[in-house]
């Protein structure tokens, strides 16, 4: 499994809400094309002008495939809003997850 983490931090918390209506207006429908993906964006009331998206993917192909669809449907609304923008990305190496749920 790989993963991919956005954060991406705006002059103010409108252009985090109108950047993160434009993420849930599109990303619903171009998910469909790829089971198996995983997408979380979060928010942090204590800093409402940063938008922070958790990708996950099933392998490197699917991960590649939706960098293609980021930089054709979501990089020009960034550009656009201009944010200061942090990525970090890696195949998971450990995961815990069961331990947590009770299910180890």
């Amino acid at each position: 499994m790989f993963m991919k983490v956005f954060i991406r931090t705006f002059p103010s918390s409108e252009e985090c809400e109108l950047f993160d209506s434009i993420l849930q207006t599109k990303w619903p429908d171009l998910l469909k094309q790829l089971p198996g993906v995983r997408f979380w964006a979060l928010s942090n009331k204590q800093a409402p002008h940063v938008s922070i998206v958790v990708w996950e993917f099933p392998d490197e192909d699917s991960q590649r495939l939706i960098e293609k669809m980021i930089d054709e449907n979501i990089s020009r609304f960034a550009k656009t809003l201009a944010p200061k923008t942090m990525t970090v990305s890696g195949q998971v190496t450990m995961d815990f997850g069961d331990l947590y749920a009770g299910k180890a």
